[in-house]
């Protein structure tokens, strides 16, 4: 693929905690290689990263923004200017460890960009799992963004990225993929937040591919039974709750939903 979605972030003012639940639940691992503690901690699945970053003042917590690695940036570039207008991508400070330009789609949705070859700091955030061969069952398999014009913005990342369209079966959206990670671009609109408070446009939720579910829900019981402050967000309970937990069923289209401790929506599948 010319184009591969290498992490993803999220912001939370329990960002050490976080880290934990996402290793106890998810089996993600803590990169040595890109510790910053005074700044983000970062786990990943030995192909994609997830950096959480601490909520600082002015910004709003939870899901924020994923991130490619592409053979050719000047390509990128080119396209996203010739193409699409609305968006824009912009270099970055050299300070940046996961990417090196930054960019929205049409519709404002930010992505970081990072070329494969610019050397280790940039593209080799991760390598030290995958050159260990080290990979498992339970990874990051999704990230899932709500938007205006959901079909102009997947027409920006098929056309600049060359993500493939991706099979599924039911729900809303357009779903494309590097091949492991599927990025689903999915409506937004006041009307379809029916009985429920209106869910900003943006980055939805992650998702992730795990073993067996039902193995899975069962790690879920015990785990969360073990320490309840990594425990999930619990989803329904109010009427309210009850319409936003399967209106997030009902979209998302995995086997299992759930929250972390911060909120952030999380879909599981065995498939």
């Amino acid at each position: 693929m010319f184009a591969k979605i290498n992490h993803m972030a999220m912001v939370s003012p329990i960002y050490p905690m976080l880290a934990n639940f996402y290793e106890a639940f998810f089996g993600l691992k803590r990169s040595g290689k890109t510790s910053r503690p005074l700044n983000a901690v970062t786990v990943g699945d030995g192909y994609v990263g997830l950096n959480i970053n601490p909520l600082r003042d002015g910004y709003v917590g939870g899901l924020d923004h994923f991130g490619v690695v592409v053979d050719d940036i000047d390509t990128v570039l080119k396209r996203a200017r010739d193409k699409f207008p609305q968006a824009n991508i912009v270099k970055r400070p050299s300070t940046r460890p996961f990417a090196n330009y930054s960019g929205h789609d049409p519709d404002g949705n930010v992505f970081d960009l990072a070329q494969k070859d610019e050397g280790d700091k940039l593209v080799g955030v991760y390598a030290e799992q995958a050159a260990a061969g080290w990979s498992q069952d339970r990874y990051l398999a999704k990230f899932a963004i709500r938007t205006m014009n959901p079909q102009k913005c997947a027409d920006f990342y098929q056309h600049v990225f060359e993500l493939k369209p991706a099979n599924r079966n039911g729900g809303s959206g357009y779903h494309l993929t590097d091949g492991r990670v599927t990025l689903s671009i999915l409506p937004w609109s006041v009307s379809i937040f029916e009985n429920m408070s209106i869910k900003r446009p943006g980055p939805d939720h992650i998702g992730f591919k795990v073993e067996n579910i039902d193995a899975f829900k069962q790690h879920v019981e015990t785990t969360s039974g073990m320490n309840p402050y990594v425990a999930p967000m619990r989803l329904g309970g109010s009427k309210e709750a009850e319409a936003r937990k399967a209106f997030f069923a009902k979209e998302a289209g995995g086997k299992f939903q759930m929250a972390d401790p911060s909120g952030v929506w999380i879909d599981v599948t065995d498939e």
